[in-house]
């Protein structure tokens, strides 16, 4: 399994993006699990905030940093936290 988070947005605009495989990240699939993709809300029109596009093999969706939270915020902060 795959996953692909790019952060974008924020006030300076900067660009981030992690990527991870379950192949040599133990912790993914058990992170990716406790996801649910139909309870994710649309971004919000905040101004400057930081958008999530999240890619799990293929099934894609974005979300705004306002509504990142729970075992969905995990995933971002683990998969970016490994692209340092």
């Amino acid at each position: 399994m795959r996953v692909v988070v790019v952060r974008s947005g924020g006030f300076a605009g900067i660009e981030q993006r992690g990527e991870s495989d379950s192949a040599s990240d133990p912790i993914l699939a058990r992170l990716v699990d406790r996801v649910d993709f139909g309870s994710v809300p649309p971004p919000g029109r905040i101004p400057d905030q930081f958008l999530y596009e999240i890619d799990i093999d293929g099934r894609r969706t974005t979300v705004g940093e306002a509504q990142l939270g729970g075992p969905l915020r995990e995933l971002v902060h683990h998969v970016l936290g490994r692209a340092r």
